[in-house]
């Protein structure tokens, strides 16, 4: 055995390598715990996106047919609209033409026809008789359209009323 001569002092640690093996033992620790608290994230992240896409999955099949329900009906409604403007729009040449030719003290209260007849039924209402015949010769001149005066009856302080049926030319209601 060697047997030394000089005593050689006893080392004392430094600080310095305690400390990083202090930190070095927090570092592992830390990781440690961050890694199980991630992975557990990581767990209930992944369930929760599993039940919401089963519940997407399963509610958009209602409320996709829901939606298309509503489009057809905006669909049927547009297209009944549409067709409710296609006939006010083949009226309004007969219209304009009668409110011409309507004597001033003759008015109508009620309108019954079909474009597409060409067949237009008024109720009105004249001041007097003499206005109603006046009436009736213009309508009477007129080539646009047939008229035919019924149902005249005698109303208060000498007004009559009536009905009258027009049968409109067909190219007087053409739209184009």
């Amino acid at each position: 055995m060697i047997v030394e001569l000089i005593p050689k002092r006893e080392q004392k640690p430094i600080f310095g390598q305690v400390f990083f093996l202090i930190i070095s033992i927090t570092t592992l620790v830390s990781v440690g715990m961050a890694f199980f608290v991630l992975q557990q994230l990581i767990r209930d992240t992944s369930e929760v996106l599993a039940v919401l896409e089963k519940r997407f999955l399963e509610d958009t099949r209602p409320l996709e047919e829901e939606a298309s329900a509503m489009l057809e009906g905006y669909k049927t409604k547009t297209e009944m609209l549409r067709i409710v403007l296609d006939e006010r729009k083949t009226a309004l040449p007969f219209l304009r033409l009668l409110e011409q030719t309507t004597h001033p003290d003759v008015f109508f209260t009620d309108f019954n026809g079909d474009p597409k007849t060409g067949i237009f039924v008024l109720t009105g209402e004249a001041r007097d008789f003499f206005a109603l015949e006046q009436q009736r010769l213009v309508w009477k001149g007129r080539k646009e359209f047939e008229s035919a005066v019924r149902n005249i009856q005698l109303g208060k302080e000498g007004a009559g009323s009536f009905e009258v049926e027009f049968i409109v030319k067909p190219e007087l209601l053409d739209p184009l």
